[in-house]
């Protein structure tokens, strides 16, 4: 991997035009800056831009009742989250609007393009809520979560320990140490020390994190399986180990994963992306 990002500053259409791939992302998205240094070793050139210059990049038209998007180049999508608390009611409506337009491009321009929204946003099916997202995965359910504005108490033990996370601040404690934040919370129970193995998958292929001896629970097939049917390119998928390493349940899945989380698995990762991208 570069460690020196060539990436191309957010510039008019032109430069979207004679660019190979676009990336929409955050400007200090560090996986955006990696894989344009990473095609541009391959001969490839990057533009990398934020969510309201993306929306002027692109022109959306319909032609004979066929849509056509302007400039169709293939395409990663980055999407950081929407500023929380909200800062004005006139940037958040101009953030959904620009949000929309590029929706609708991504969502119907033929290049390639990794998350491609549909009847779902770039995050596929994925949720908060760690129950909802195992049953849209067809995955066996992990017992009662609990979603509340107050620090929660225990009710009946389904676990060893009560984990609690703030969903502000994305931390996570065991009850009844209270993470970084002033809520609300998400809690569930779970093993006292669980062991995690998380696995990338990009478009049918799978690689895991680690080497740990775990190939008879199949992670890589069911991680594939689980991206598919949250209708996701691109995920690190998280599952919780048992003690035994006998059985395996899925913890979190994340559609934009962070740089640290891909560069483990990069050697695979890279190639297949290429594959992708300019098939």
């Amino acid at each position: 991997m570069s460690s020196e990002p060539g990436v191309s500053a957010p510039g008019p259409v032109a430069e979207a035009g004679a660019a190979d791939l676009l990336i929409v992302a955050d400007p200090a998205d560090e996986v955006a800056a990696e894989v344009a240094g990473y095609v541009g070793e391959h001969g490839r050139t990057a533009l990398v831009v934020d969510v309201f210059d993306a929306a002027q990049l692109f022109t959306v038209s319909v032609r004979d009742g066929v849509a056509e998007v302007e400039p169709d180049r293939p395409l990663l999508l980055r999407l950081p989250s929407p500023p929380s608390p909200r800062i004005s009611f006139d940037a958040e409506f101009q953030y959904n609007e620009c949000l929309a337009q590029l929706w609708a491009a991504a969502a119907l321009m033929t290049s390639p393009v990794v998350n491609r929204p549909s009847a779902y946003p770039a995050g596929g099916r994925t949720s908060p809520s760690a129950a909802l997202t195992e049953l849209r995965a067809d995955e066996e359910q992990g017992g009662v979560e609990v979603f509340t504005s107050k620090y929660p108490v225990p009710g009946t033990p389904e676990g060893e320990r009560l984990w609690v996370e703030d969903l502000g601040t994305l931390r996570t404690s065991p009850w009844p140490e209270r993470p970084a934040g002033a809520g609300p919370y998400r809690a569930r129970w779970s093993d006292a020390d669980p062991a995690f193995e998380m696995v990338v998958v990009l478009s049918g292929r799978a690689w895991r994190c680690t080497t740990a001896d775990l190939g008879h629970l199949g992670l890589e097939e069911r991680s594939v399986a689980v991206a598919a049917a949250l209708d996701l390119d691109l995920a690190a998928i998280v599952w919780r180990v048992t003690e035994d390493a006998g059985r395996a349940r899925l913890v979190n899945v994340e559609p934009f994963p962070g740089l640290e989380q891909l560069r483990m698995v990069w050697l695979g990762f890279g190639p297949r992306l290429l594959e992708v991208l300019f098939p």
